[in-house]
């Protein structure tokens, strides 16, 4: 029986029993496979909200300027890209990230335990999303399994940063549920639900303020109306006016988010390239659609999202990339068309695509995987069910003896879902490490640094972005300006030799063997920040507020060596130089005339 049927039933209440079971089955999966992130700290980004978090106050306007990254010119001084400041409007979540700070006494294990007390909230949900979508029992529990375990999810839940993420996925999901039970969703046993106008109501009242909170947590809510209205065409024709003017509520407060944003940004306040590729970008709609095959591969087959390298990646490989995407858009076509008659049908697609869709012109990151994973478990559902035949159309003596090969599915996936989430759980351990032995160098120097010193670093590891912001936490000295000179080549510090000669008391040259500078993701980030080549960017002059560079020697590949000339001598009071090389990752080089360092 499908939602366009006129026969319904009064609604069961779900079985709290096995409810609590399940709760506590998902809380041990998530202990035992994100649990370790309680002792990680903080990592990157979380530096710059942990300080700004702690500077501001209560006020909307205080949390709304909190919302921001300093990526360039703020955290941290860059020769070769332009500054960058990233704004968001996102009150809510940072409003609750603030206040378990706050409660907690500023500490970051208790910020990580309550990013995974989000993370089962919203698998929790999900799994009541699925069963009420028709998902039998065991399905929607396994399918929930494999969403708390899902390796796409390891930097959104492990990374505290991330927990925007995690808090509106759960209030989309808390709105999803209300909407259901407002529009009378068939309910686990594929009937239509029956509710008293007033029930209606108030789950209808409750699925628009979930909405509005989630609109402050984080830009990608906004999707939601859009999501509903895809079921709305299976949905009885009962209540069809109330249905449109809840619509039309959905549309206010989208409209009144919009202009609150834009009245406390500014306006749109988009970042520029590479953060963000504009709609009048020529290759706008290339990218867009590229992102969201990529991002489809991350949910279906794993494929890690990493950070500008990844796409890049696989379109040198075009027959592999546009071959499994175009797989996977097939196995969602022939999911849609079979279940063209469920809700589930449509809101598996919807979810995944729609709230895929505003983070599609970004630069690729793992955490957008979370919210359209909630897509990816729908289709999840619908594809056990396909293989199986286990669904509540089918007959209940047919589906006992199917029911063991859809857990056989669902195990195995849960085991290869397992290790891969170990296995990418031990990357982001390693990032964070670097970043931490970056910073112990630094704050433990033979020459310490004092408030208000210049650190200029040579071959920072990309992933020791916010070492400003680190080191000052470390030490509790202020106004630090930190100063790349260079980048390794690598994004987790020095793989090959690498050589730094000092010229004179003012002049340095810095060479390396292997993995040129400006080669990979650094050099892609700098073509796409400029919107040129390379060499041109390079061509000069090249200019500082307090020294110049020089190219020495470039290939094809990038750069090899740089000349660097300053104003002042490099080590005098206030100025620190520190070099990173194959056996050291923030050395700090001592004050002489002349000499190397290798």
């Amino acid at each position: 029986m499908t939602a366009g049927q006129s026969n319904s039933q009064p609604v069961r209440p779900p079985h709290r029993r096995w409810i609590a079971w399940a709760v506590l089955g998902l809380a041990a999966l998530i202990t035992l496979l994100h649990g370790r992130a309680v002792n990680y700290g903080l990592f990157m980004d979380d530096y710059a909200h942990y300080r700004q978090l702690r500077e501001c106050g209560w006020s909307l306007g205080e949390l709304a300027d909190a919302c921001r990254l300093e990526l360039v010119g703020g955290v941290i001084d860059i020769w070769w890209l332009p500054e960058c400041t990233l704004r968001f409007f996102r009150p809510v979540s940072f409003g609750l990230m603030k206040l378990t700070y706050t409660l907690s006494d500023w500490s970051p294990v208790a910020a990580h335990v309550v990013s995974l007390c989000w993370h089962l909230a919203a698998c929790t949900l999900l799994m009541l999303l699925l069963r009420r979508l028709g998902a039998r029992r065991g399905l929607s529990f396994g399918v929930a399994a494999l969403f708390a375990l899902h390796p796409g999810h390891v930097a959104t839940v492990q990374w505290i940063a991330s927990q925007t993420e995690l808090i509106v996925t759960t209030l989309l999901l808390a709105s999803l549920l209300c909407y259901a039970e407002f529009r009378g969703w068939p309910n686990g046993d594929g009937v239509s639900v029956e509710r008293s106008p007033r029930a209606r109501w108030t789950w209808g009242v409750a699925g628009v303020t979930l909405f509005a909170f989630a609109l402050g947590c984080r830009e990608n809510a906004i999707m939601l109306p859009f999501v509903v209205l895809t079921a709305e065409p299976l949905v009885r024709r009962q209540w069809r006016r109330p249905a449109l003017f809840m619509y039309a509520i959905l549309g206010i407060t989208a409209g009144v988010y919009l202009g609150v944003r834009s009245y406390y940004l500014g306006g749109a306040a988009l970042p520029p390239r590479p953060y963000i590729i504009p709609p009048t970008d020529p290759d706008f709609f290339r990218f867009a659609l590229d992102k969201a095959c990529y991002y489809m591969m991350g949910e279906f087959l794993l494929v890690p999202a990493v950070p500008l390298g990844g796409l890049a990646y696989l379109r040198d490989h075009p027959l592999l990339f546009y071959g499994s995407a175009s797989l996977l858009i097939l196995t969602i076509a022939m999911l849609f068309w079979t279940n063209r008659r469920r809700v589930a049908g449509w809101l598996g697609p919807a979810c995944l695509l729609g709230f895929m869709a505003p983070v599609l012109p970004a630069f690729e990151s793992p955490h957008h995987l979370y919210l359209p994973g909630v897509g990816w478990a729908i289709l999840a559902m619908l594809l056990v069910e396909k293989i199986a035949g286990v669904s509540h159309e089918v007959p209940a003596r047919s589906v006992r003896w199917r029911e063991p090969l859809s857990g056989a599915i669902v195990i195995t996936s849960g085991l290869v879902f397992g290790v891969t989430t170990h296995f990418f759980g031990l990357s982001l351990d390693t990032a964070q490490a670097v970043e931490d032995r970056v910073v112990e160098e630094i704050a433990t120097a033979p020459r310490p640094v004092e408030d208000g010193d210049t650190l200029y670093i040579a071959n920072l590891p990309m992933i020791a972005h916010y070492t400003q912001l680190a080191v000052e936490e470390r030490t509790g000295k202020r106004d630090l300006r930190v100063v790349a000179l260079t980048w390794s080549p690598r994004l987790l510090g020095m793989t090959a030799p690498c050589e730094l000669t000092q010229v004179d008391e003012r002049t340095i040259d810095v060479r390396v063997a292997e993995n040129s500078y400006f080669s990979g993701p650094s050099g892609l980030l700098v073509e796409q920040s400029a919107g040129k080549p390379l060499a041109e960017v390079l061509a000069g002059p090249l200019t500082h507020e307090h020294f110049s560079v020089e190219v020495l020697e470039m290939n094809a590949d990038g750069v090899s060596a740089l000349h660097f000339a300053f104003e002042r001598p490099i080590c005098q009071t206030g100025m620190h130089l520190f070099w990173g090389s194959q056996s050291r990752w923030a050395y700090q080089v001592p004050p002489e005339r002349d000499g190397k360092w290798n």
